[in-house]
């Protein structure tokens, strides 16, 4: 498979029945992925600052952010609702929702991390700290809604989607590449190498700068679509700009099969990741067991680089063979490697997982299976974008309710509920080895209960998570042949529309 047939894909169908993007386009709209994940990756320190900015111990930030994420998610329908309702207008739509979502999340991070800081304590500087983080959480949940309807507005045309989605893993991985490498060379190591307040400080200046960025390209890319003229059409099928609420969606959960199974896959998925890639269990895996942050952080880059390159090419599998089988086939690998991974772990054990820091064979075997762990888990990634948008389509074909925002936003009210479980189970469990007023900090010794805790949070969870994809599939209908059945009642829709007019 050569590089040519692949970006021809990228280029589309050339088909009057699709509604097609420019590569252009389709590169710059979905900026917003990395945007958005800047602001998760700054709100995984939440726990550190409010310990160290607010002088709140290890289990109420535990508590606090799963109350945090159940409000994140009870906040998504009401956004979602607000969304989907709103007219285009003439400076259209989705860039005035991004910009609301981007300047709430900034303020409120400058405002936690920076000018609140050290400030409060006690039971003043818990509500502090809560009313900041729910004042990011609004916004956060604006950019959210905003930015995972732009792959389905952009394009519907069956060989840009999976491309498309590609582009959205890859700025989703890209932020971190980035502000992962600022923090272990730049950040840390002029704060001794501790998540103090004035290291996280600093922090938020940059990761905030490094959104806006985002913000501009995502903004030029979704110009030619955010318009009447697009979005008009869209809004307009079932009804002349039909305005959609609860109703409908508690209807579409009621009705909407492939819906369901989605939310299975994403949820568990997602608790899986929340409770493997928490800033406390990053730290007990490569600060304490590993031992090198610095070297790990590159051995990470290295292979999410590599990662990306093969995931390119599972894009394109995606589009020969659907989301469905996609999802199912990848998901088998994801599980493969990472049980791979823990075999490796346990081999070299609590205290020789140090020598993954060291070059050596046990260092060259870990960025092997990272590449692989990474380019699988970017794949699925990618599967789960598109297959938010097939299900919006689906939707629209099914009640004529063009409804991405509530798609997304009937996904993520489960999956964030479910997934505030992660935080406290997390901050409990390590509770449970010892850290019980402080978190995990680089430099502490390993332990046999800290080992096997670790092992079971990093590999053990996104396994179980994984099994539970392969389930879902089974019951899961919107393969390849059935989304070209759907575009094509849509496509005629569409006529019937402008016929009447």
């Amino acid at each position: 498979m050569n590089l040519k047939k692949i970006m021809a894909g990228a280029k589309g169908s050339d088909s009057g029945l699709y509604r097609t993007a420019s590569v252009k386009t389709m590169l710059l709209a979905c900026a917003t992925s990395g945007g958005k994940n800047v602001f998760f990756m700054l709100m995984m320190y939440a726990g550190y600052m409010a310990n160290a900015g607010y002088g709140v111990v290890l289990t109420v930030t535990g508590i606090i952010t799963t109350v945090k994420t159940i409000f994140d998610g009870v906040c998504d329908p009401f956004v979602a609702a607000i969304f989907d309702r709103m007219p285009v207008g003439k400076l259209g739509k989705m860039r005035k929702f991004l910009l609301i979502g981007y300047t709430s999340t900034i303020i409120s991070a400058i405002l936690m991390f920076n000018l609140l800081a050290n400030k409060f304590t006690g039971v003043v500087g818990i509500v502090v700290f809560c009313v900041v983080y729910a004042f990011f959480v609004v916004g956060y949940t604006i950019l959210s809604i905003g930015g995972t309807t732009i792959p389905t507005i952009v394009t519907n045309d069956p060989k840009q989607r999976p491309f498309m989605n590609f582009t959205a893993t890859v700025y989703q991985y890209l932020a971190p590449l980035i502000l992962n490498s600022i923090m272990a060379f730049a950040i840390l190591p002029r704060h001794n190498q501790q998540y103090d307040a004035a290291c996280l400080g600093e922090a938020c200046f940059i990761y905030s700068a490094v959104s806006v960025v985002f913000m501009l390209m995502s903004f030029v890319g979704i110009a030619p679509v955010d318009n009447e003229k697009v979005l008009g059409e869209l809004m307009s099928l079932g009804g002349k700009n039909k305005k959609v609420g609860f109703r409908e969606m508690w209807g579409m959960l009621k009705e909407n099969k492939p819906l369901r199974c989605y939310v299975v896959t994403g949820t568990s998925d997602k608790l899986a990741n929340k409770m493997s890639t928490d800033q406390i269990v990053t730290v007990m895996l490569t600060g304490i067991l590993i031992g090198n942050y610095q070297a790990t952080t590159m051995i990470n880059n290295a292979g999410m680089i590599i990662g990306l390159l093969f995931a390119f090419l599972g894009g394109v599998f995606i589009a020969k063979y659907g989301v469905k089988t996609s999802t199912t086939v990848w998901s088998y690998v994801n599980i493969g490697v990472s049980a791979a991974l823990f075999v490796l772990c346990v081999v070299l054990g609590p205290w020789g997982m140090s020598k993954i820091g060291v070059f050596g064979i046990p260092m060259i075997l870990y960025v092997a299976l990272m590449m692989g762990k990474n380019a699988a888990a970017m794949i699925l990634n990618t599967a789960e974008g598109m297959m938010r948008a097939d299900i919006a389509d689906y939707e629209l074909d099914r009640s004529g309710n063009f409804m991405p925002g509530m798609v997304g936003a009937c996904y993520t009210f489960i999956e964030k509920t479910v997934a505030s479980l992660g935080s406290t189970f997390t901050t409990f469990a390590v509770a449970l080895i010892g850290y019980t007023t402080v978190a995990p900090q680089m430099g502490d010794k390993p332990s046999i209960p800290l080992f096997f805790l670790t092992m079971a949070l990093v590999y053990g969870m996104p396994i179980l998570g994984w099994i539970c994809n392969i389930v879902a599939m089974k019951f899961y209908e919107l393969d390849k042949n059935r989304m070209v059945e759907i575009q094509a009642n849509i496509a005629e829709k569409k006529k019937a529309l402008k016929s009447q007019k």
